[in-house]
């Protein structure tokens, strides 16, 4: 019976622009895991409310940590954008983002 769920569990992020892939630890944002990797991941705020560490989920699944529709517009969110900072793994993914330079 303990072997039934799965807890605790890091998935992988692959960034498919820079061929670039990183570890998000159980209970870490997707941006948190950008920045422990040491990533330039464009950011502001990262309490979900200004936009900056938008990026767009390729592959994989998430679940969002707030209400992205007081950020992201329609088309975005149906174009499968997220806020990373208010995004964590639920299976490991594949991610667009324009890193900072």
């Amino acid at each position: 019976m303990f072997g039934l769920f799965k807890k605790n569990k890091s998935f992988t992020a692959k960034l498919v622009d820079y061929n670039q892939e990183f570890v998000v630890e159980p209970g870490d944002s997707l941006l948190t895991g950008a920045l422990k990797a040491g990533l330039p991941w464009p950011k502001k705020c990262q309490v979900g409310s200004c936009g900056t560490c938008k990026c767009k989920i390729i592959d994989g699944k998430t679940r969002a940590e707030i209400d992205f529709s007081y950020v992201l517009s329609p088309d975005e969110l149906n174009d499968g954008y997220a806020l990373a900072c208010q995004t964590s793994l639920k299976s490991d993914i594949s991610v667009a983002v324009n890193l900072i330079d």
